[in-house]
């Protein structure tokens, strides 16, 4: 088992667990990445699946924040776009309203399952870069098991409160890059040997 570290400052990483050596990665390796502070695992925000995913989705979207290409409308800045992305998917639940647009859309990084509960998006603001990771409604689909668990959508909205926002340098986002890119070669060159074989 290997852990690739995605630095963000001394107190703060996101940890990316692979189920074997770094050397024996392909795409379809089930990872699972968490995001630590202060020395505390905070969340889990990528959960049992294809390495190919977590990667080459955050290693595109750190491309479009490094040009300045996923600047976040002024309206979603002080909420963070995960509030508004869990009203989005509770009126498709809801009201199977699918005539809306998802604010969401282009800023979406990971989701993990609806137990877990965590979305992850990746913007820029005034041409910085961050990294949001936030709570998701767990009950538009499902029930809880404890009843105590359960809260109305309504209630969820008034509690709510980012889970984090990440002010990611631009020397870091490069380094995530180099990283990512890393293990996407590698992974790729042993999806070409285990063809041949």
């Amino acid at each position: 088992m290997d852990t690739i570290r995605l630095e963000v400052s001394d107190s703060q990483v996101i940890l990316l667990y692979l189920p074997c050596d770094k050397k024996d990665i392909v795409l379809l390796t089930d990872v699972s990445l968490t995001y630590w502070r202060d020395g505390k695992r905070v969340c889990d925000v990528f959960v049992r699946d294809y390495l190919s995913e977590a990667v080459k989705q955050l290693y595109h979207l750190l491309t479009e924040a490094l040009n300045n290409e996923l600047q976040l409308d002024d309206d979603f800045v002080e909420k963070g776009i995960g509030y508004f992305h869990n009203i989005y998917v509770h009126k498709l639940w809801a009201n199977d309203d699918i005539n809306q647009s998802d604010p969401a859309d282009e800023f979406f990084v990971w989701s993990t399952p609806t137990e877990v509960g965590t979305e992850t998006y990746i913007y820029n603001v005034d041409n910085e870069i961050y990294l949001e990771i936030c709570p998701l409604y767990k009950w538009n689909c499902d029930s809880p098991d404890d009843e105590d668990e359960y809260q109305t959508f309504e209630e969820f909205l008034h509690h709510y409160q980012m889970i984090d926002l990440i002010h990611i340098e631009r020397d870091t986002a490069l380094q995530w890059q180099k990283i990512l890119h890393e293990l996407l070669e590698i992974a790729q060159a042993n999806e070409l040997i285990y063809r041949i074989h």
